[in-house]
């Protein structure tokens, strides 16, 4: 029996059949791209170990690597192990220094008390010879006793403005007016010994003519006793008050020796005396409101600094008058300790020129000729630093007074060496910076400029000629700009700033103006760098106690401190 398959179904095979044949090309496809994707993607390599050249050198290079580490770790404890030691033998020297500063301070207050005894002695010899020459009537050496005071107070340094004048005139009335162990005045010993030129001579200079000394005796009280008519009536002209009373409740005119004296004292007009005794008065109210107007001014002074932050120092007119004649003298003994070391280094140049010429003859001159400017050297120096001791000890004085110091009150710092590092190179905090000011260092004791020495810095002396050369000072500047480091320039214990700055004032402004074509390559434009160029720093140093205002206004003061005994 046959059996035949239905339309639908024939039709549901054939699709079968077509489904199957686009199914196997689909698979070949699919098995083409699979071997395709195959032969792109490798299978991972296996580790492949390194040659025996590359472990070699693997190995030089850690060793190399080693050694250098090792060579600057020598390097950095070397260089760390010379700081400490300069830093010991700084202080070992500072140290040193030290004790003979307080050596040189103990013997600069001897020398003051000695010079205040022998003050206090010459003053009592003055004031003995007053008295003497006022009794015995020898005008002239009473002029000339009270000139001697006028040239000390000029010794002394006491000006001749307002202030100056008045202290002048303050120790003239004091000289006047003092008194012997009984409390009798030059007035009273001019009456006691009937001088009326003497007396005139005293009065007229401020002399108290009513004064009273022993057993409260006045002038006139004196005069009558004596029986000296000519002082009577003298001392009646000048205002002497012939009403006063002793200690016994005498008077004058009862103990009055001579009959002339007498009558002169009763005849005399006491309305006179009135008149002259209210003119007396009147001056010395004028003088009163003189000094309070004075003080009135000092004390608004006062409280003007104190607004404005500062500190007023309170001292006497003497003081500051000794204060500025020391100034004087010691920028006198300044000035020619620097034409001494100027004239030091010349003499030593020429005698450097003739050796290496081979000028015998002339170098046994030029020798000779070195040998005596280091006396003058030494001469100068002597004398500078008596001077500089004296000015110290002066400005301490007023220091201790004043309760100020110098290098505080402008804005500066006491650093210990052994800090410079952080302070000045390194600038620790930014207080230079913000200060706006370049550093001074105030280096008593020349602990800074070993220290600067040996540090990465371009340093000058000021004192040496051929350091001060403007080609010479203008490289250092160049180079300092151009590799980042500070210029340091060492007045030493000279007053230099002003020659400092006149040299740097001749200075271009622009530091690539500084620049010449013979200067080489390394200074050519492009190797400026910002970066370095803001790292460069000009530093001044002084070994000067006390510099000048002018300079710790100009610079930021940095005072190098002693450090401190180990113990």
């Amino acid at each position: 029996m046959v059996i035949c398959a239905s339309p639908q179904r024939r039709q549901s095979t054939g699709v079968t059949q077509g489904g199957q044949s686009k199914g196997k090309s689909a698979v070949a496809k699919a098995r083409r791209n699979t071997s395709a994707s195959a032969k792109t993607v490798q299978p991972p390599k296996k580790n492949v170990e390194p040659t025996q050249e590359e472990l070699a050198a693997v190995t030089i290079q850690r060793a190399t690597r080693g050694l250098l580490a090792r060579r600057e770790r020598v390097r950095r404890q070397k260089e760390k192990q010379d700081y400490e030691d300069l830093m010991d033998r700084l202080e070992k020297e500072a140290f040193v220094a030290l004790v003979r500063r307080e050596q040189e301070e103990a013997e600069w207050k001897r020398k003051k008390e000695e010079d205040e005894r022998k003050g206090k002695k010459e003053e009592q010899l003055l004031r003995t010879r007053l008295l003497e020459a006022a009794f015995d009537g020898e005008a002239e050496e009473v002029l000339a006793i009270l000139k001697e005071v006028s040239d000390r107070d000029t010794k002394r340094g006491l000006g001749l403005d307002e202030a100056g004048k008045r202290q002048r005139l303050l120790n003239q009335l004091c000289m006047i007016n003092i008194t012997d162990a009984n409390g009798n005045t030059a007035v009273s010993e001019a009456a006691g010994g009937g001088q009326p030129e003497v007396i005139t001579l005293l009065v007229e200079r401020g002399a108290d003519i009513n004064t009273r000394g022993a057993f409260g005796r006045t002038p006139i009280y004196r005069a009558a006793f004596g029986g000296h008519v000519g002082a009577v009536q003298t001392l009646l002209q000048l205002g002497a008050d012939p009403r006063t009373h002793a200690d016994d409740g005498s008077t004058p005119e009862q103990v009055a020796s001579e009959e002339a004296v007498v009558a002169t004292l009763q005849n005399w007009d006491l309305s006179a005396t009135d008149s002259m005794l209210t003119k007396m008065k009147a001056e010395e109210q004028r003088r009163a409101e003189e000094e309070k107007k004075q003080n009135e001014a000092e004390t608004e002074r006062g409280k003007q600094c104190k607004r404005a932050n500062q500190k007023w120092p309170v001292f006497s007119l003497s003081l500051k008058g000794e204060v500025e004649q020391l100034q004087k003298e010691h920028e006198r003994c300044q000035r020619e300790l620097q034409k001494a070391f100027v004239e030091l280094n010349k003499r030593i140049t020429e005698h450097d020129t003739c050796v290496r010429k081979g000028m015998e003859e002339q170098v046994k001159v030029t020798l000779q000729v070195v040998h005596e400017a280091e006396d003058v050297l030494a001469k100068a120096q002597i004398a500078a630093h008596e001077a500089a001791g004296q000015l110290s000890l002066a400005k301490l004085t007023l220091r201790e007074q004043s309760g100020g110091d110098a290098v505080l009150d402008r804005g500066g710092v006491r650093c210990p060496v052994r800090d410079l590092e952080e302070v000045l190179i390194k600038d620790v905090g930014g207080k230079i910076k913000q200060d706006g000011r370049w550093p001074l260092l105030v280096d008593t004791y020349g602990q800074a400029a070993t220290f600067l020495r040996y540090r990465d810095t371009n340093y000058l002396d000021a004192l040496h000629p051929g350091d001060m050369q403007p080609d010479k000072l203008r490289l250092a500047l160049l180079g300092a700009i151009r590799f980042g480091k500070p210029l340091v320039i060492n007045m030493m214990e000279v007053d230099l700033f002003e020659s400092v700055q006149n040299q740097l004032d001749q200075v271009n402004p622009g530091y690539l103006s500084l620049v010449r074509s013979t200067d080489g390559p390394q200074y050519a434009r492009t190797e400026f760098m910002l970066d370095r160029i803001e790292k460069f720093s000009l530093v001044l140093v002084t070994k000067q106690r006390h510099p000048p205002d002018a300079l710790l206004t100009a610079f930021y003061p940095i005072h190098v401190m002693l450090p401190e005994p180990k113990k």
